[in-house]
């Protein structure tokens, strides 16, 4: 299974170059990309280091009543998962950094992933609240889905978390214990292990005093993602409104579970691409546009995640789990 994923992913991102190359000009596309301004580049790779911060900062507070986590140890986790992510396929740097960070402070790795599960569904209802944000002020280009709609989907899932956090914990467990001897080939796998390190991270969600700071977090990350989008348009001079950073870093991000090649190559052009289309972005510009942001955000990744290997005095063998 797995590696039929990987030869999807690869199928799949060779695909959408090779759209990407029928409707574009390279000699065009390159010409805008050298014309790029390095300075709102710059300013562009400074906003993406904070809002790598406060996703470290926020990733602190999902281990909650763990507290007193290091910053820097978290931090280090962070990037060179991210790393990971950057260069191998699969996700597989997600189960890294909670590797990592279960090796350096007192957590567990099946706390982590699930702490990571969580933050996975926050990031996913935070983009889909700026989606249906922009609907409401009237800054979304034509969708098929209206934006009462789009606000429900962004609400949905938090509900969900939030009424499976105050589920009694064994309940649920004994409860999936039951449903698993009734499974096909249940004897290979644990659902009862598999399920609870996320039921014990959305424990999180049951203490009130801190969901307005999980959710203030929670904004100025991806608000900051937008504003690294917004400044990197300015580097190419792209006349485009906030929303249309907002919307690109939507689509990507949603996007972005769609099978591809390492580094999401192919995929993240073509999205943004699309992305940018309603707009009346020109596809040369657009593809010069992608290419500066990719390769800026993911060779950020891969520089600070090498730094954080060589600062830990790790190896890459001691990445095996």
């Amino acid at each position: 299974m797995a590696r039929l994923r990987l030869l999807l992913g690869v199928v799949i991102s060779v695909g959408c170059i090779a759209a990407l190359l029928s409707q574009i000009n390279l000699g065009l596309a390159w010409s805008a990309l050298i014309r790029a301004n390095p300075l709102w580049l710059l300013a562009a790779m400074v906003i993406l280091a904070a809002t790598m911060f406060t996703k470290v900062y926020r990733w602190g507070l999902l281990y909650y009543p763990t507290t007193g986590l290091r910053l820097g140890n978290l931090t280090s986790a962070l990037f060179i998962g991210y790393m990971v992510l950057s260069l191998v396929p699969m996700r597989v740097g997600e189960l890294v950094r909670a590797y990592l960070i279960s090796k350096t402070e007192p957590v567990t790795f099946g706390q982590s992933v699930g702490t990571i599960l969580v933050e996975k569904v926050l990031d996913i209802t935070t983009i889909l609240l700026f989606l249906a944000g922009l609907a409401v002020f009237g800054q979304l280009p034509e969708l098929a889905v209206p934006g009462p709609a789009l606000a429900a989907m962004g609400l949905l899932p938090l509900a969900g978390l939030i009424a499976l956090a105050a589920l009694p914990r064994a309940a649920v467990l004994a409860l999936l214990a039951r449903v698993q001897l009734h499974l096909p080939g249940s004897g290979r796998w644990n659902l009862v292990k598999m399920v609870g390190p996320f039921l014990d991270a959305l424990a999180i969600l049951r203490y009130r005093q801190l969901l307005p700071a999980i959710a203030f977090w929670s904004a100025i990350n991806w608000g900051l993602s937008a504003l690294v989008n917004y400044a990197a348009m300015r580097a190419f001079d792209l006349p485009l409104p906030a929303a249309a950073a907002v919307f690109q870093m939507v689509v990507t991000n949603l996007g972005m579970v769609v099978p591809s090649a390492p580094g999401y190559v192919g995929v993240f052009e073509g999205l943004t691409v699309m992305a940018l289309n309603p707009y009346g972005v020109d596809p040369n510009q657009a593809l010069a546009y992608s290419l500066a942001l990719h390769i800026m955000v993911y060779g950020f990744f891969i520089a600070v995640g090498l730094w954080c290997l060589w600062r830990g005095g790790y190896r890459w063998s001691d990445l095996r789990m």
